[in-house]
């Protein structure tokens, strides 16, 4: 009796976590996302967002940008890019790169062990390695799991609040998000009925992003600010399948 009802957990176990790890993925289609950007009203041009599916659960992440003129000579065209994978519904970050060839001193990359509980990092041909929380995120794979966190709520599964760790080339912060009611938000890709994700932790560093359940929540527009001024806005121009090179 005691046996079989072990072997009952076990499958009752496995089955859940099967179910989180394919609910997740199943969120995780490839796809890419252009939007146009602006930095305090000023428009720096346009940048692409894509995802792209590997091996074994995990996932290639990367954000490129086709700046204006003025701005690709003053502050280069940076890129990011990310690696993670999926354990149950939980986003793991394995590596993040950030380039700019123009401004090669703010270029850095974090590569993350999880068995070993750490990050390294290495910029400017210096490298550092710090222990790690039980989860954290790069900057740049930090809005994926948001989105899915988002998800979760709505299914009934994760709490309308919730915290995120960033790790960044020089130190960690966590950050607290809330849902709030969303509304109708038009962009050149078209009118969508949102909902929004708030950041609640600081007063003085406010941020806004609308998802667009129609999308699969991904945002259509986000919002950032300092001591109430506008520093950020992303709005989104398209998204669709990502096409195959």
């Amino acid at each position: 009796m005691t046996r079989a009802l072990l072997v009952l957990l076990s499958a009752g176990m496995w089955a859940a976590a099967a179910h989180a790890e394919t609910s997740a993925a199943s969120h995780l289609e490839a796809r890419s996302s252009r939007y146009d950007v602006e930095w305090s009203g000023f428009s720096l041009g346009e940048g692409t967002i894509s995802l792209k599916p590997l091996e074994d659960n995990c996932y290639r992440y990367v954000s490129t940008t086709d700046p204006i003129a003025l701005v690709r000579w003053t502050f280069g065209s940076p890129r990011e890019e990310s690696a993670f994978c999926l354990e149950g519904d939980q986003v793991r970050p394995v590596t993040f790169r950030y380039v700019n060839e123009r401004r090669e001193k703010d270029s850095f990359s974090l590569d993350f062990d999880w068995r070993a509980g750490t990050v390294k990092t290495l910029k400017q041909g210096e490298m550092t390695i710090r222990e790690l929380p039980e989860t954290a995120y790069d900057r740049f794979v930090i809005r994926e799991a948001i989105r899915l966190w988002v998800i979760r709520h709505f299914e009934g599964s994760a709490p309308g609040e919730a915290e995120f760790v960033l790790v960044n080339d020089d130190k960690m912060k966590s950050y607290r998000f809330a849902v709030v009611p969303g509304q109708q938000i038009s962009t050149p890709a078209g009118s969508f009925e949102t909902v929004r994700v708030d950041r609640i932790d600081d007063p003085r560093r406010k941020a806004h992003y609308w998802l667009a359940p129609e999308l699969d929540y991904l945002p259509v527009k986000l919002e950032q600010y300092k001591k109430d001024k506008l520093e950020l806005r992303m709005t989104m121009l398209s998204t669709g399948p990502l096409k195959p090179r």
